[in-house]
């Protein structure tokens, strides 16, 4: 299944995702650098979180797990020239990285990329004094994305759109025997979402591809 799950996405690419020289630049830099490309999301995913943005007419956006910047490529591309995005990364290798991807690309968008604990550094933000987000792309340790969720909607204003990668994991989130953090962090996510007061609505997909079977939830601050 795993081979016609990929052969599938692959014929979806050559179909419906131009090739980008950025994205083609960004992937190939980080194969140079000796880094995998499983951490970035898939093109068809990328052209998804674009058709989000520009559905929305997005043009602050904020990333929490930046990698290699592939996906922070896909989210300001979709941007306004004068689009922002702050993109913020845990690992100082993964984040040195990200950076030289994003000097290369030379965007006309402001991409900020912070260091650290994503948590500390959103917890640093103050939203009296900050221009709200529109677009909000959690991808990084799964255990905190229950924290990742309330702190990014301190920051986000009514309409703003949320969406959290990796939420499936092959089924794990229920098997009951699987008590991993990251999976029991995706599990209280899922409590947190359900009649959250400051979202109007939310939902989860689950998806088979080149990464395997896994899904992604998005939600709508109210």
């Amino acid at each position: 299944m795993q081979q016609m799950w990929t052969d599938i996405d692959q014929f979806i690419d050559s179909h419906l995702i131009p090739e980008d020289p950025i994205l083609v630049q960004t992937l190939q830099h980080t194969a140079d650098r000796g880094f995998p490309d499983h951490l970035a999301v898939a093109p068809n995913q990328g052209m998804l979180l674009q058709m989000l943005i520009q559905m929305n007419q997005c043009k602050r956006v904020l990333e929490l797990g930046t990698f290699a910047a592939y996906s922070t490529m896909w989210l300001a591309r979709a941007l306004p020239e004068d689009g922002y995005i702050l993109t913020i990364e845990g690992r100082d290798t993964h984040a040195a990285l990200a950076q030289e991807n994003i000097d290369n690309a030379k965007l006309p968008q402001s991409i900020e990329l912070k260091v650290g604990r994503a948590a500390e550094i959103l917890k640093a933000i103050d939203p009296s004094t900050f221009e709200p987000f529109d677009f909000v792309f959690i991808d990084a340790d799964k255990q905190s994305y229950p924290e990742y969720l309330e702190l990014s909607l301190q920051l986000c204003h009514s309409g703003s759109i949320i969406v959290m990668d990796n939420v499936i994991r092959a089924g794990e989130i229920i098997n009951p025997a699987n008590k991993k953090p990251s999976i029991e962090g995706l599990r209280s996510l899922f409590e947190a979402l359900q009649d959250h007061p400051q979202i109007l609505s939310c939902t989860a997909l689950q998806t088979v591809g080149s990464k395997g079977h896994d899904g992604l939830a998005i939600a709508i601050v109210k």
